[in-house]
């Protein structure tokens, strides 16, 4: 009897950085397949995971994890773009009251999943999955594989659009019979001058509709860059105050320049954010033995 592969465990952060960062390089040097990644590039992701982690998994569970992150991005750029400033980007979380949260999970069941857990890794969702979810999942952005509804229409197009008319000729052997053309005669420049009239107007609504839909793909292609425009500029306010609080802190400990502990802190702020937040987190004891320990790696301390 053939066993069920156990369900994947994908609790490890690093390991979850690791699979996004492996789809985004796969999809910026192979490109997508529909919303997902090519059959060749889940390949690569998987002996990424493997190499790096000792992460096994098979492609589908890669892409039942994909496709869960990415839904879970559509909810939470919805609830980002709410008016009301609900959305703190230093703790990436939202604030609003039940009732609020009641309301969003009603229109998207993935709002409840962003509730209980802060989306991981938001700037690499972004860059992997903007161009596909930025209006929808099936919507069109500038790496999306769907088609530019702009180039969908286009006045040759409507200029394509043809009306068939009947025309009923009658042998002219009497008067009446001749009568009897002239009035269709008459009737037929009358139905031509109206379907002239009438693909004038669908000249002008086709026109029309090209308009609209290039005044829409330049709207979302604005907002997109002001959008992370702004994620930039809050990414560089959170790093300036992280530092700052850690140069405030660093002054009280006493240490002063050309001290080998002054020195090696400075190094840490520098080298990540996480070592900054570690050192924001210390307390005060425990922070010479952790600079100590840290500049002994590089050379300043025997």
């Amino acid at each position: 009897m053939a066993t069920t592969k156990p369900r994947a465990n994908w609790k490890s952060e690093s390991v979850d950085k690791t699979f996004l960062e492996t789809c985004l390089h796969e999809i910026t040097i192979n490109g997508r397949e529909g919303t997902s990644l090519k059959g060749s590039s889940w390949k690569v992701v998987g002996e990424k995971l493997k190499n790096e982690h000792n992460f096994i998994v098979n492609r589908g569970q890669m892409k039942n994890r994909y496709d869960y992150i990415r839904k879970k991005f559509c909810a939470w750029v919805r609830l980002r773009n709410k008016t009301g400033n609900i959305y703190n980007p230093i703790t990436n979380t939202f604030t609003m009251s039940e009732e609020e949260w009641a309301a969003e999970i009603k229109l998207d069941p993935y709002v409840e999943k962003v509730k209980n857990a802060p989306l991981i890794f938001p700037e690499l969702c972004v860059q992997l999955f903007e161009g596909v979810t930025s209006t929808g999942a099936h919507a069109w952005g500038p790496s999306s594989t769907l088609p530019n509804p702009a180039d969908e229409f286009s006045t040759d197009d409507m200029d394509a659009v043809n009306f068939t008319q009947m025309k009923t000729e009658a042998p002219h052997e009497s008067d009446e019979s001749s009568s009897r053309s002239k009035h269709n005669e008459r009737q037929g420049n009358s139905k031509r001058a109206r379907k002239n009239t009438l693909d004038d107007d669908f000249r002008e609504v086709g026109k029309e509709i090209v308009n609209v839909a290039k005044m829409l793909v330049e709207n979302e292609r604005l907002s997109r860059e002001r959008e992370i425009e702004r994620l930039e500029r809050e990414k560089e306010k959170e790093k300036e105050n992280d530092v700052g609080a850690c140069m405030e802190k660093l002054e009280k400990m006493g240490w002063g320049e050309g001290d080998p502990r002054y020195d090696t802190a400075l190094l840490l702020f520098g080298e990540s954010a996480d070592l900054r937040k570690v050192w924001l987190h210390l307390k005060v004891p425990s922070c010479e033995s952790w600079v100590r320990n840290a500049g002994r790696k590089f050379g300043l301390f025997r």
